[in-house]
């Protein structure tokens, strides 16, 4: 009995959970989207009014600055909604693996880097002694 007990209650976080995800996912879109709108708004009123161009200018760089927090702040929240998850689930391993950048990361793509120039340089050479 206790059992059904703690399988609806984690049903129902990892349900809560899965709708936050998505709610951080249209977040996202619709912050994306405000990035590329919200210059154009700036710029035609730029043209249609007399005003001076520094005030719009500024406003644009501060709206970019507001909507990029925005953005990293929601990006930041879904990370760690996902990391919960994955804990919950006892995937942890998973998201501990995943880096966009780091130094094994960076030292495999520098070692790609270093032979595609070695395989380069041996091929100019062969190609040098045949002529």
């Amino acid at each position: 009995m206790e059992n059904d007990k703690y399988k609806k209650a984690y049903d129902m976080v990892m349900n809560y959970e899965e709708q936050m995800h998505q709610k951080n996912q249209k977040r996202i879109s619709v912050g994306l989207k405000c990035i590329l709108i919200i210059p154009l708004i700036f710029l035609a009123l730029l043209f249609w009014t007399d005003s001076s161009k520094v005030i719009f200018l500024i406003l644009w760089i501060v709206s970019l600055f507001i909507l990029a927090t925005y953005l990293i702040t929601v990006e930041y929240m879904d990370y760690n909604l996902m990391e919960r998850m994955a804990k919950l689930n006892g995937q942890e391993q998973e998201i501990k693996d995943y880096q966009l950048i780091g130094n094994e990361i960076l030292e495999n793509r520098i070692q790609g880097v270093l032979e595609k120039i070695e395989d380069e340089k041996s091929m100019e050479g062969k190609n040098e002694e045949h002529h």
